[in-house]
């Protein structure tokens, strides 16, 4: 896990679809679950209330975290809760003349490692009708006309990434070279490169006292950049599409923003708002100055998190067309090699 071997050979996901006469057919590419991630839950339930099963993902490699939407809209579907786990029925149900028989039933989970509500729903077809329920304990059992669905989950709504205001990179992002030297990034000396606003009260209340503690301590170095500053318009640019793209969909930014970078050129930590020394001193000598590796990254007091595991192949192809579009050129060429 640490080297980046992966145990099953880095395959993409499989999704398989019985079409019948004890027949599967592989729907991966176009259900969109052949992820090339490390898989680890796939959580089936009705997240959106539309009767039909959505799919919670979760990936040991980035993105972490993906939700898969249905949107085959049935028209009817039959509800199975009755209050406890481990209570099955078998619904038979007649379409175009054929019978069919399905077991439902309820559990504490529900695929692998996923925990689930005690709730089993199976939408129905287009003209089929329930016939029969048999079951151990057949109470909770219903048939629900097509309901009001809740609005389909937008990127923002999604849970944060990492904790507020605070990201740690469990595998550290190497930064271009040519943007480091302009940054007056010194190889064998961390630096924190740090963002602010002219109309941020933030900027203006909190950052200094942390900024001169960062001087007086002298073991970091330190980069001001000011978006009321012309001179500082492309490297502010860089550091809010570099910080979206370790963030993740539906993050926003705020000032300051904080790069907190390594000996070595790679970004270690990201701090999102404000910044106080004690949590930076501790980041510097965590990360900077005597950096831990793997996932004793991700427990260090106050703990943090990224979608980014240790010692995973990492994904720097969106990242790298973001800088491209934005007209920079030389750091997108370091993220495409």
């Amino acid at each position: 896990m640490e080297s980046g071997v992966s145990w099953s050979g880095h395959e993409r996901n499989v999704a398989w679809l019985q079409s019948g006469g004890g027949e599967f057919v592989d729907v991966s590419a176009i259900s969109g679950l052949g992820h090339v991630d490390d898989g680890r839950v796939a959580l089936r339930c009705d997240w959106d209330g539309d009767g039909d099963l959505d799919l919670w993902l979760r990936f040991r490699s980035g993105p972490t975290l993906r939700y898969l939407e249905n949107q085959a809209d049935p028209e009817r579907h039959v509800a199975f809760d009755p209050g406890a786990p481990g209570a099955s029925v078998v619904l038979e149900t007649r379409l175009e003349g054929d019978v069919h028989r399905t077991l439902l039933q309820t559990r504490t989970a529900d695929g692998y490692l996923a925990g689930v509500r005690q709730r089993s729903v199976l939408a129905l077809r287009q003209n089929e009708e329930v016939l029969d329920v048999t079951a151990l304990a057949a109470q909770g059992v219903r048939v629900v006309e097509r309901p009001k669905p809740r609005p389909a989950l937008a990127a923002g709504e999604l849970p944060p990434v990492g904790l507020p205001g605070r990201v740690v990179l469990r595998s550290a992002l190497a930064l271009p070279s040519e943007r480091l030297r302009e940054l007056g990034f010194e190889p064998g000396r961390a630096q924190l490169v740090t963002v602010e606003d002219p109309d941020c009260a933030t900027c203006r209340e909190v950052l200094p006292a942390a900024l001169a503690a960062v001087e007086r301590d002298g073991r970091i170095g330190l980069t001001r950049l000011n978006t009321g500053n012309p001179a500082d318009r492309a490297a502010v640019r860089w550091a809010s599409i570099t910080a979206a793209h370790l963030l993740g969909p539906g993050a926003e930014l705020d000032t300051p923003l904080s790069l907190l970078v390594g000996p070595t050129g790679r970004l270690e930590v990201l701090h999102v708002g404000a910044l106080e020394w004690g949590e930076l001193s501790r980041d510097a000598g965590w990360f900077a100055l005597q950096p831990v590796q793997g996932a004793l990254r991700s427990s260090v007091d106050p703990p943090g998190v990224s979608r980014w595991f240790h010692g995973m192949a990492r994904s720097t192809a969106p990242l790298a067309q973001d800088l491209l579009e934005a007209g920079f050129d030389s750091e997108s060429a370091h993220y495409s090699r």
